[in-house]
């Protein structure tokens, strides 16, 4: 990492440069999803969305994640936007009662 001071390794533009060398990886992306949780959690949804996606963008391994960011694109009543998401976490987990839950408000909502 030529031209970083021993200061700038705390940079956010230093660890972003970092996450981009080592994605996909899948140890990344649990930071971002916390952060996009607690967004989520105070109302701040567009925030939300930027964590969850890059969080699945470091991380396509973690269903969670896409299915974190279909719940904010349904908050951001973007409601196509979530379905197809959320429809990329159903193939891979049929069964799980969190993403059906998720699909079937996603489904309900967008029928209005």
């Amino acid at each position: 990492m030529a031209g970083y001071s021993p200061e700038g390794y705390s940079s956010p533009r230093f660890s972003e440069e970092m996450e981009e060398r080592l994605k996909p990886n899948r140890f990344l992306g649990y930071d971002r999803d916390h952060i996009g949780v607690t967004a989520l959690r105070r109302g701040m949804l567009e925030v939300a969305e930027s964590q969850f996606r890059r969080a699945a963008d470091l991380n396509p391994y973690e269903p969670r994640f896409r299915e974190h960011l279909a719940w904010s694109l349904f908050r951001l009543e973007r409601f196509d936007e979530a379905l197809a998401v959320i429809e990329t976490v159903l193939a891979e987990r049929p069964n799980d009662a969190d993403v059906l839950a998720v699909k079937a408000k996603i489904d309900a909502r967008a029928k209005r």
